[in-house]
């Protein structure tokens, strides 16, 4: 017996995006009128047929909710997102309802996505992260009145439910530990210009150093992988001279970490450090690295119950809004400890 020919086969004879194959079976005007008449020319000959429970989910509700993961996907390694999961998942269970996790390559499909998951009644709401201030996922929700929740806000935030954690606030933490050693310069390490909880770290972070004093304020912006913070480091170790490094997210300093060790540099001496988001061994780097807490547990849970409460409010309800305040947790290396004098200079 031959096996069901599906949209993924479909694209990768026509070496297009799925998406687009899926759009194209609709007659999407966005497509191509030539690529909608190769779409249906290879579906024809393979035997292509809409799979019915697909269908049947258009006329009413699906029990699922989706969390749709942004490129990177090392981004969502991340323990508030595997928190965000499980937390959800949990939830949706304790209502006969399933999780539906949709995950980009690319950051400029996810509207497609977002699109398909609504038009296709693929699920009856969706999580977004990674939000930006014009997003096009949140601006099309919005039009056609689609339930969803944000983790972070945009330029429409009266209008949609978010729960965001105060990176400016994380910023200024981060900054403000490190200023007890005097460094002379600061390297703030940040993701992408444009993401929102980034800019917010990095206004909030300039902001502190400014009414600090520290005079030579350098900014990277980078996706928050290991990979990234050792490159990064590479040029940061050179030129810092006691200086310090903020780090938006810990995966960032861990690469930093790694960097110093392979040039010989220590971190505690050379170059204090401050990560963010408290990921599991953070405590047992050497030194201990100092970072901040963002509850991931109540995050997980606060995004996954405004979810619900929007699934189940009249389309008056008004919007949730909440805001997650970090908590600095100072260990280490924060701080530069001096070099300890040997031989004659030493008293």
């Amino acid at each position: 017996m031959s096996s069901r020919v599906g949209l993924k086969q479909l694209a990768e004879q026509l070496g297009i995006d799925v998406s687009t194959v899926s759009r194209a079976l609709r007659d999407d005007p966005r497509v191509k009128p030539e690529t909608t008449a190769s779409v249906r020319r290879l579906a024809d000959a393979l035997g292509y047929r809409p799979n019915s429970a697909a269908r049947a989910l258009r006329g009413g509700k699906t029990g699922r909710v989706a969390v749709l993961l942004s490129p990177p996907q090392q981004r969502f390694a991340s323990p508030i997102f595997l928190e965000l999961l499980a937390t959800l998942d949990g939830h949706l269970r304790d209502q006969a309802m399933s999780l539906a996790v949709f995950a980009a390559q690319r950051r400029d499909e996810e509207p497609d996505i977002v699109r398909s998951i609504v038009e296709d009644r693929l699920a009856d709401g969706i999580v977004l992260g990674r939000t930006l201030q014009d997003d096009a996922r949140v601006r099309y929700l919005l039009d056609v009145g689609f339930p969803f929740v944000t983790f972070g806000r945009t330029s429409w935030q009266d209008r949609h439910s978010w729960v965001e954690i105060d990176y400016g606030t994380a910023g200024k933490l981060a900054v403000a530990a490190l200023a007890e050693s005097s460094p002379p310069t600061l390297d703030i390490v940040a993701a992408p210009e444009g993401l929102r909880f980034a800019d917010n770290y990095v206004a909030g972070a300039r902001g502190e150093a400014e009414r600090r004093g520290i005079g030579h304020v350098n900014v990277t912006r980078a996706e928050m992988t290991e990979a990234q913070g050792e490159l990064i480091a590479a040029g940061v170790l050179k030129r810092s001279g006691g200086g310090a490094v903020a780090c938006i997210q810990d995966s960032l300093a861990f690469g930093l970490y790694r960097a110093a060790a392979k040039s010989g540099s220590v971190v505690g001496r050379d170059v204090a450090v401050f990560g963010g988001q408290n990921f599991p061994g953070s405590e047992h780097t050497a030194p201990p690295l100092s970072t901040f807490s963002t509850e991931d547990r109540r995050v997980a849970d606060l995004l996954s119950r405004v979810m619900l409460n929007r699934l189940s409010a009249d389309g008056n309800a008004a919007p949730e809004h909440h805001v997650i305040e970090p908590a600095p947790l100072l260990r280490a290396s924060h701080l530069l400890q001096p070099t300890p004098q040997t031989g004659a200079n030493a008293s």
